[in-house]
């Protein structure tokens, strides 16, 4: 019997975008705070009143140099902060992810299963024991009616009794060493539970803990590696093309494509040296009197695994860190909702559905009118097309074939401005976009 179950048909088929829309409108509301906090709202303010107060015009060159200081300053501080939030959204979710992969696989996609199963090639029957030993039919203390690891042992060229939770001992001590002595285990003194032959599966290294963590990272890597470079490099190609000519921002983009393929391996290695640490290495060894239906059930060596897998966006670039939170944030607050719940559907779904549809898109106009430097990504790009049209900053350059900055915004009109200079910025084709003033829309 295999633990992937099949999954359910969600009752609405418009959960996942108004999800989608509800992480777009809270990472809004989130960077609209870590917006004001950083001050940069208030730079320019701050630096104007400074102006006014020495109006000389030999001043207004050092004033607009501080002003652009101040600016990089809290671009700086705001960038920091924003990262760390995004690394903590991240860590967080992939948890959740991880831990629904072995024990609620139905609360994910077909696809995350599938992937998720692929990066960890773990056996089937292995996580399907997982899943035994947490609702308690295979135990090392009572045993079980399902014995399917003793095949699983013989698979991998193993004595099938490695398998038995029969005979495998449930605690360490010297009672643990007696059983493994009599069955021909070599390297669990003092401990018990499956051995490590076992949980590190067909990778060739056997009871090895670090040579299972750093084959399993070398092979995670250049997985990673064949789907993050065409990531990297693809969008170059159809957007910019003529900068692989250049050999300094090629070499960027391959370092970039190699990081991003560390991080992603890092995260398989972590969670599996992590089990290693807790059900062999230390843990298990310094408290032998906690059986092993603890160490390997749910709440052991697995949740741990899960917590600290998460800990390798930190070797992902800053930038890139956002882009994953955002993108693990809909499919971990999805397997968070309650599963009964949601499954039964009915008015309760559907009107809170509807209201969080409507609040989110409503938060996201606003934010794209009043606050559009708190958008990013998907959100920043699609709003700025919709409000400005082929006005928006991105467009127009692709248009006009030119690299400036975003389409300028129209100046007010002031009792202090001529006739003729108010009719000339107004009937300019770049002061029609609609958002506000020295705002960019794109990066």
């Amino acid at each position: 019997m295999s633990l992937i179950l099949e999954q359910e048909r969600d009752p609405s088929h418009t959960l996942d975008l108004t999800i989608l829309l509800l992480v777009r409108a809270m990472d809004a509301f989130v960077q609209n705070v870590v917006f004001h906090r950083s001050g940069s709202a208030d730079v320019k303010a701050e630096m104007t009143e400074k102006g006014r107060a020495d109006p000389a015009g030999d001043s207004t060159e050092l004033t607009e140099r501080l002003m652009k200081e101040k600016e990089k300053q809290t671009r700086s501080k705001r960038r920091r902060l924003t990262t760390s939030i995004d690394a903590l959204v991240f860590w967080v979710c992939s948890a959740r992810i991880m831990w629904c992969f072995f024990y609620a696989p139905h609360r994910l996609p077909r696809a995350y299963v599938h992937w998720i199963g692929t990066l960890a090639n773990v056996d089937k029957r292995l996580l399907h024991a997982l899943h035994l030993l947490a609702t308690g039919e295979w135990s090392y203390r009572h045993g079980t009616k399902q014995n399917i690891l003793t095949s699983y042992a013989r698979d991998l060229g193993l004595p099938s009794t490695w398998g038995d939770p029969h005979i495998i001992p449930a605690y360490g001590g010297s009672t643990a060493d007696r059983v493994w002595n009599k069955i021909g285990v070599t390297n669990r003194d003092g401990i018990g539970g499956l051995p490590c032959e076992l949980v590190h599966g067909d990778v060739g290294v056997g009871g090895s803990c670090h040579g299972n963590a750093a084959v399993r990272l070398a092979h995670a890597f250049v997985a990673a590696a064949s789907m993050y470079t065409p990531v990297h490099f693809v969008p170059i190609l159809l957007t910019r093309p003529h900068l692989l000519l250049r050999p300094q921002h090629v070499l960027r983009t391959v370092l970039g494509a190699m990081r991003s393929s560390l991080f992603l391996s890092s995260f398989v290695s972590l969670f599996f040296y992590t089990v290693c640490f807790t059900r062999t290495l230390v843990l298990a060894r310094a408290l032998p009197f906690v059986h092993f239906d603890y160490w390997d059930g749910p709440y052991g060596d697995i949740l741990l695994g899960c917590l600290m897998c998460g800990s390798s966006i930190w070797i992902e670039q800053g930038k890139r860190r956002g882009e994953m939170a955002l993108y693990v944030l809909p499919r971990a607050l999805k397997a968070s909702l309650p599963h009964s719940w949601l499954r039964r559907g009915g008015r309760s779904v559907a009107l809170t559905e509807g209201a969080t549809f409507i609040l989110s898109t409503a938060g996201l106009l606003t934010a794209g009118v009043h606050h559009p430097d708190s958008l990013r990504g998907l959100s920043r790009w699609a709003l700025a097309f919709m409000l400005n049209g082929p006005y928006a900053g991105f467009w127009k350059r692709r248009r006009e074939g030119t690299t400036l900055p975003s389409t300028p915004y129209p100046q007010t009109a002031t009792p202090q401005m001529k006739e003729g200079e108010h009719r000339e910025n107004v009937s300019s084709p770049a002061a029609q976009p609609l958002l506000g003033p020295d705002v960019k829309v794109f990066s």
